[in-house]
């Protein structure tokens, strides 16, 4: 790179990959080469509707834009559909206000601070073209339109724009024919099953303001014989390329956003040196089909079916090939950059790529990226090169081996919490990357992931020894390998078997990370438990993510075998520490005998069964009034054996009566007696895992009186401490 001082200009966009947005950068960056600029292109991978909190950290890539080395930003804030994302970019662009900002897409009331200036093609007057050529070039008078959310800016403003051009024909504005949708397939979908039916009478034509909900309309028409353009027009908005999979050929409007793309480079060089914005929207152009009696251009269509030809080769190459096996294979990051060099031909017309790795990279504990990126180029030509280390705000670093007008797309890596770096794509040319190039950033993901668990002693010594019959997790049997257990016991024994079934986490939906490393290590203390539960000759397997079960037990009888669940409940809420981590509202026990009407391969499905009927019976007491406090204050009663009702009513301002009332509707047990059940379930815990005498165990347990201690244990378990030890 020369030593002079390049200006270098950030496109903030999601899903750069997108048809909208592809054509927009195109445009930039064609303009910004004319003016010998370079260009940043800085995106995430998957851009949701919903929010998605696995997806969170993708959105770090956003934090690039604090580089002092950019002297403006181009927002493509159209593409950004998610409330949560634009909320991040918000807080992110007021703190960027020392550079000018051109925001393209519609105004957006958050993200206007003085240094945005919002720039688009204008709506009204292209909807106003559409409608003059269903009017003008086709005589139509009767015309629907489909549009956006109701109070959306842009599905009003195109409403306003067909209003327009109606009033300009002499032909007044009913309200009637307005329709709203979603801008999606499902809004055409919908309306054009009310004119099937006859709730709405069929018009000459149905103006859509995107092509999504023109293809939704499209395919209903074709399912029930109603044909376009004979009985009814269709027109799209937007050109999103997807023609060729719906019929018949759709006639449409493409945006100038090639056009719009370059004129913001323009604007934004203008603010740049200190003037003003001085931007003109840019006129679109008409893309003829058969869904309005007009005759298709075949040099355009034939630009489409071959544009959708290669498109359909790139996506055999990634989703029938191989890379993610090969990457998965590798030991080390030589091996990771040239399997990745030798499939560069899968990524459409690339000029080169760069891994760029934060010096942590591989430290899965670490949350945070630390130090400097180091950045390879995965081109096999280029393995001559020396890595390139540097901040990750430097992105002049990367042009010591590249044109200076090259432009740069900046991509996360990240697998759950942890961010590994970036993957950048260079085009010396106007171009961007397909869809399926997702496939290639989420393979990369997942193997550096991989890569990184390879190299880390505790997976190791966590999965060594283990063959496809065991969890890897808990070194349990699995599914598979219970089962094959089960049959041969039954096989080899014709005493009756007891199995018993244990399952933890029920009514968890947190999927945070935090959670998910709660949950991991409390699989493994569960593991631990049945253990120290099971006697010889019993087994014990983890059959799905949540389930456990044991089989083998000596139970002579339904009765023992309760008392051996019981027994399992107590160690697990104890030795597990299930009241501090996730509550032991969070588990539930069942079990069965296996009998000529209870067969071995039933087994599972079904405690399958009971698991679900307890889970749904603890779905309905969350649902209970104070439900939450209830099951707090039963988790501390668990946890201590020395809450007192007067304690509770105090601290949550219940009266006696009705907090022993709410607790007896709840869990169907007095809180008194459920007190005395906590202490004996502690107690339970202690005779089952220490050597403590009974005296000893009764005044953990908060009982002055050992003889008062012996009467309370054997009225609820049926036998005195002594022959509970002995015989459980």
């Amino acid at each position: 790179m020369s030593n002079q001082i390049r200006q270098i200009i950030g496109v903030i966009t999601a899903e750069a990959n997108s048809i909208e947005q592809r054509q927009i950068i195109k445009g930039v960056i064609g303009e910004a080469q004319a003016r010998n600029l370079t260009t940043v292109v800085l995106s995430n991978v998957y851009n949701p509707y919903d929010y998605d909190y696995a997806l969170r950290l993708e959105n770090d890539v956003y934090k690039l834009m604090f580089s002092q080395q950019l002297s403006g930003l181009i927002l493509i804030e159209e593409s950004f559909i998610n409330q949560q994302i634009r909320q991040i970019l918000r807080n992110l662009l007021s703190r960027r206000q020392d550079i000018p900002v051109i925001a393209i897409g519609i105004y957006i009331e958050e993200l206007d601070f003085g240094n945005v200036h919002f720039i688009n093609t204008d709506d009204k007057e292209d909807m106003k073209f559409i409608m003059r050529h269903l009017m003008d070039d086709h005589g139509m008078r009767r015309i629907d339109i489909l549009t956006g959310f109701q109070g959306n800016d842009a599905a009003e403003r195109r409403v306003e724009g067909y209003r327009e051009a109606l009033e300009e024909h002499g032909i007044p504005f009913d309200p009637a024919h307005v329709h709203y949708g979603d801008f999606w397939f499902s809004s055409g979908e919908a309306l054009a099953k009310r004119y099937v039916s006859g709730e709405l009478p069929l018009p000459e034509a149905v103006f859509c303001t995107s092509d999504h909900m023109a293809y939704g309309l499209l395919d209903v028409f074709l399912k029930n014989n109603i044909r376009v353009p004979q009985d009814v027009a269709v027109t799209g908005y937007e050109y999103v390329h997807e023609r060729i999979y719906h019929a018949p050929l759709l006639s449409t409007y493409q945006r100038a956003r090639g056009e719009i793309g370059k004129r913001a480079v323009r604007a934004l060089c203008r603010l740049m040196t200190g003037d003003d914005a001085d931007f003109t929207p840019p006129v679109g152009i008409w893309v003829p089909g058969t869904s309005c009696g007009c005759d298709p251009d075949p040099e355009q269509l034939n630009t489409e079916l071959e544009s959708l030809r290669t498109k359909l080769q790139y996506e055999k190459w990634n989703v029938l090939g191989t890379l993610e096996q090969q990457l998965t294979l590798c030991s080390s990051l030589d091996e990771f950059i040239s399997v990745l060099g030798k499939h560069n031909y899968w990524v459409r017309w690339v000029q080169n790529m760069f891994l760029c790795l934060y010096e942590n990279w591989y430290d899965t504990d670490s949350d945070t990226p630390s130090g400097l990126l180091t950045c390879r180029s995965v081109m096999p030509w280029n393995d001559w090169q020396q890595p390139v280390t540097c901040d990750s705000n430097d992105f002049s670093a990367l042009y010591a081996y590249s044109p200076e007008t090259s432009a740069h797309y900046y991509l996360p890596l990240f697998f759950e919490k942890h961010f590994f770096g970036y993957y950048v794509l260079e085009y010396h040319a106007p171009d961007t990357y397909d869809d399926v190039f997702r496939n290639w950033m989420k393979s990369i993901s997942i193997a550096l992931n991989f890569l990184c668990m390879k190299n880390d002693i505790r997976y190791l010594l966590q999965c060594q020894n283990l063959s496809e019959q065991h969890d890897s997790l808990t070194g349990l049997y699995n599914k598979r390998g219970f089962e094959s257990a089960l049959s041969a016991r039954c096989s080899a024994d014709p005493a009756p078997i007891y199995v018993i079934a244990l399952k933890i986490g029920v009514m968890q939906n947190d999927l945070s990370p935090e959670t998910q490393a709660i949950m991991s290590g409390l699989m493994q203390k569960t593991a631990e438990v049945l253990r120290t539960v099971s006697a010889q000759g019993s087994f014990c397997g983890r059959v799905s993510s949540q389930t456990f079960l044991c089989a083998g037990f000596p139970c002579e009888s339904d009765t023992q075998c309760e008392r051996i669940c019981g027994k399992l409940r107590a160690v697990m809420i104890h030795q597990a520490g299930l009241t501090e981590s996730i509550g032991m509202e969070s588990m539930v026990v069942n079990w069965c005998r296996i009998s000529e009407d209870l067969p071995p391969e039933r087994v599972i499905p079904h405690l399958d069964a009971l698991l679900n009927e307890s889970s749904a019976v603890l779905a309905a007491q969350k649902k209970l009034p104070h439900a939450g406090i209830l099951f707090t204050v039963r988790n501390q009663l668990y946890q201590t054996g020395m809450l007192s009702a007067d304690i509770v009513c105090k601290k949550y301002v219940f009266s006696a009566g009705y907090f022993r009332q709410i607790y007896r509707d709840c869990f169907q047990i007095s809180f008194h007696q459920d007190v005395i059940n906590a202490r004996v379930y502690h107690a339970i815990y202690l005779l089952t895992t220490t050597v403590l005498s009974i005296s000893s165990i009764a005044e953990q347990c908060g009982y002055e009186d050992c003889n008062y201690f012996l009467r309370q244990f054997q009225k609820v378990t049926g036998m005195t401490p002594g022959q509970y030890r002995r015989q459980i």
